[in-house]
């Protein structure tokens, strides 16, 4: 419908829920984001002859998914901090801004631009990511084994079992990588137990490994534009912010490890920030989330009211190129 309405780039901003602030290396960050991981659920689908448990072979059918799911989690992604990868630009911001940012990662830091950062990535994401999973995961693909079924009763060989893996995919990375990366690993065991390999072909016959992921991949979400040359939607949300917590908040790019709702508004507009702007550094808004007792406190809820109130007037008078 809104695209229908206002076509293609027709809306200036879209806020979404996402992150909000953070205090790290003594700086206290205001972390809009800029970007999104993408998004697979791989099901791998093991097909095996059917019998009496009292006539075994070597490895039923849930022994051999069971080995794939060794190799699965035994082969994780590098950590790779690639061009567009808003942790980056925190990363940059950090190091200009807080006074107390580690001198290994200052090190690895070029005073140019993320293009010219790419040269040193590797070791760059390597240390960054010895922070923590919390971190470790805004740049690189994770992988979690999340549902298995398999066997129908205790005196049956299994004919038929299946797990499936979930990817959230990394910023410059994409589903058809993951897809290879899983079917290599795959292909041993086929080839290990003689079964017939149909890798996302859409197959799933006897005596058989069977990869799919096609139903709800999602690819990484385009990076947000964070120019504040001139009069920029980045610009306007990083000076309300700062308006309202104090010039000493660093706006910088951020990016979570979940997905939100824009994948349906990336035609709608270029500027989409998934930001939450109510701040209260007495309480930890996070602590919560999806759980039991989910709630934020009365001053963070106060807080975004004053933003949105001043980003919505702040908006109104801007005139964007």
């Amino acid at each position: 419908f809104l695209l229908e309405r206002y076509g293609k780039d027709g809306a200036a901003i879209l806020i979404d829920e996402g992150s909000g602030f953070d205090s790290q290396w003594g700086q206290t960050f205001a972390l809009p984001g800029t970007a999104e991981k993408g998004y697979i659920d791989v099901e791998v689908v093991v097909r095996t002859p059917g019998g009496h448990s009292s006539i075994p072979p070597p490895h039923t059918g849930i022994g051999i998914l069971s080995e794939l799911v060794t190799k699965i989690e035994g082969s994780p992604y590098k950590s790779e901090l690639l061009e567009g990868n808003p942790y980056l630009g925190k990363l940059q911001c950090g190091a200009s801004y807080a006074p107390e940012f580690p001198s290994n990662l200052k090190k690895l830091l070029p005073s140019g631009s993320q293009r010219t950062c790419k040269r040193r990535s590797d070791k760059l994401a390597e240390e960054a990511a010895k922070a923590g999973p919390q971190v470790k995961y805004l740049f690189t693909t994770s992988v979690a084994t999340d549902i298995i079924e398999g066997g129908v009763k205790i005196n049956a060989l299994p004919e038929r079992v299946r797990v499936v893996v979930n990817h959230r995919v990394n910023v410059g990375d994409s589903t058809e990588s993951v897809k290879k990366h899983i079917a290599a690993l795959v292909a041993p065991v086929a080839e290990k137990y003689n079964l017939t390999l149909h890798a996302f072909d859409g197959k799933e016959t006897p005596s058989s490994i069977s990869l799919s992921g096609n139903d709800k991949k999602l690819e990484p979400a385009p990076v947000t534009p964070t120019s504040v040359e001139g009069v920029t939607p980045y610009g306007v949300l990083s000076g309300t912010t700062r308006a309202l917590y104090g010039e000493e908040v660093v706006v910088s790019p951020g990016i979570m490890t979940g997905n939100t709702d824009t994948r349906y508004y990336w035609d709608l507009t270029a500027h989409i920030f998934r930001f939450l702007p109510g701040y209260d550094p007495e309480s930890d808004e996070w602590a919560g989330i999806h759980t039991v007792d989910e709630k934020t406190s009365v001053k963070g809820h106060i807080n975004l009211v004053k933003w949105y109130t001043s980003f919505l007037r702040n908006v109104d008078e801007a005139e964007f190129a």
